[in-house]
C-alpha cells in the first residue's frame, strides 16, 4: 500500500499554491520511503517539505521516468544513509533515543517551496495532510511519530491524537538547536529514555511531547 500512495504522490498534478511541481523540469512531489530496521520499535519522521531539488536529483527522473521507483532508486542505501538531513536525524532516533525499527520518512507537504525562502501557505498544508500524510499514517501502523520543527510539530500533535507525538528539533535548525538537544540528551540520557517510555497520559490518551523546549528554555 506504502508502494501505491507512493505512485500517487509522485505523479500529483495539483499546483497548490507556493510550491513548486514542474516534472517537465524533473521537479516532482517527493518523501515518503521506508528504511528497514534491526528491531521493532518503528517509528515515523515528519518534516515540513523537501528542500530544493538539485541538477543531479532532476537529471535522474527526467532520465530514469516520473515514477515513484525513480524516487526510492535515487534515494538508495547511499543517499538515505550519507545526506545530513537523514543521517543526523537517524543517529539520534536510533542511537540515542532507541528507536532501532523500521523508519518511514516523510513529510507535512511534499512538494519543494517556490522561491529561495519561500513560505508554505496554510490551504496547501492541509490539502496535502489530508491528500497523503493522514494515509500514511493510517497504513504504516507505527505509534509513535518524530516530528522535526515547530510547524511538524503543532499539525502532528493537533491532527494525530491517537499517536505519541514527539517533537525534536530539525536538523538544518538555525543556532544549532540540534546539536544543543544532543548535548542535553547525552548530559541525562535516562531523562529522555523516560519520557520515551510512558507515551500515554494518566487517562490512557497518548501524549504530545515538545522535547525541543529544552534547547529553546
Amino acid at each position: 500500500m506504502i508502494n501505491l500512495l507512493g505512485e500517487k504522490l509522485v505523479k500529483c498534478n495539483l499546483k497548490c499554491e507556493g510550491i513548486n511541481n514542474n516534472p517537465k523540469e524533473g521537479i516532482i512531489p517527493r518523501c515518503l520511503m521506508v528504511e528497514k530496521g534491526n528491531g521493532s520499535n518503528s517509528c515515523i519522521v515528519v518534516g515540513l517539505n523537501p528542500g530544493k531539488c538539485n541538477e543531479d536529483e532532476k537529471k535522474y527522473y527526467l532520465g530514469h521516468g516520473i515514477k515513484y521507483e525513480s524516487l526510492l532508486r535515487y534515494f538508495s542505501e547511499s543517499n538515505l544513509k550519507n545526506i545530513p538531513y537523514f543521517k543526523k536525524t537517524r543517529d539520534l532516533i536510533t542511537t540515542q533515543l532507541g528507536f532501532k525499527g523500521d523508519i518511514v520518512w516523510t513529510n507535512l507537504v511534499k512538494c519543494e517551496c517556490k522561491g529561495e525562502n519561500g513560505k508554505i501557505p496554510i490551504q496547501t498544508l492541509r490539502v496535502c495532510i489530508n491528500r497523503f500524510l493522514r494515509e500514511e499514517v493510517k497504513i504504516s501502523n507505527c505509534s509513535t511519530i518524530f516530528a522535526l520543527g515547530n510547524e511538524a510539530f503543532k499539525f502532528c500533535a493537533l491532527g494525530f491524537p491517537n499517536h505519541f507525538i514527539v517533537g525534536i528539533p530539525h536538523p538544518k535548525a538555525r543556532f544549532g538547536d540540534f546539536d544543543k538537544f544532543n548535548e542535553k540528551f547525552l548530559s541525562n540520557p535516562s531523562r529522555y529514555i523516560n519520557i520515551l517510555s510512558n507515551p500515554k497520559d494518566n487517562n490512557g490518551n497518548y501524549k504530545a511531547v515538545d522535547l525541543k523546549k529544552d534547547v529553546i528554555n
